[in-house]
């Protein structure tokens, strides 16, 4: 009995210490990405975005485009535009030819696509899973977990990133409903200049929209 407790007990002390490693490895390439990402004067991306649900038979995808720079955006999701300036924010309704203004409100911030690719630094616990091959490039697969679980509607996120360019290449988020939303990127581009124009709402671009000042 007692060579079994010692065995029990030098499991999970093996288990704890490799998941402190585990850990730490994950907090490293994560700080990394971080660090790279933030030296970026700007981000252009296009990704397909997936909702599925098996439970309720649902697989939903649209293909949308992120144009980033410092807190400005321009966010195309196909039939929604969302545009903003760091102070006003801008929802496009291509199908109603109608366009709401607001100010973005703390939860709205916290949307900021600019968060995407530091959104582990506060709020989650993080744990090192594998490498894995996507394609023809190799990643860093790296699960984030909540610290107060009860304030998201999602249990984790899993983050797949690009070993070598050290870039995030692929996101799956599983929410508490059975839905699991997939974000997966298709076209990286960084340092362009870019024309502050497409960062702001030009009436003349949108003729016949109603507007709707929500401010």
């Amino acid at each position: 009995m007692k060579l079994k407790l010692t065995l029990i007990v030098a499991f999970f002390i093996a288990f704890t210490n490799l998941q402190a490693q585990e850990d730490k490895k994950a907090k490293g390439i994560l700080d990394k990405l971080s660090a790279k990402t933030k030296s970026y004067s700007s981000i252009r991306t296009e990704f397909s975005y997936a909702l599925v649900n098996k439970d309720r038979k649902i697989n939903n995808s649209q293909f949308w485009k992120l144009l980033l720079k410092g807190d400005k955006y321009r966010l195309d999701m196909g039939d929604q535009l969302i545009i903003s300036d760091g102070k006003t924010m801008w929802k496009i309704l291509k199908n109603d030819k109608e366009v709401e203004i607001s100010t973005p409100s703390a939860k709205e911030d916290a949307l900021n696509p600019k968060n995407i690719f530091t959104m582990y630094e506060k709020g989650f616990k993080f744990k090192y899973i594998k490498e894995e091959k996507l394609g023809n490039k190799i990643a860093h697969v790296i699960d984030l977990f909540p610290i107060v679980p009860k304030e998201k509607d999602y249990n984790s996120i899993r983050l797949f990133i690009d070993k070598t360019a050290l870039q995030v290449l692929k996101s799956e988020i599983k929410g508490k409903n059975g839905n699991v939303y997939t974000y997966d990127i298709k076209k990286f581009s960084t340092n362009e200049t870019v024309d502050e124009g497409q960062l702001s709402f030009k009436k003349a671009e949108f003729p016949g929209f109603e507007i709707n000042d929500l401010r």
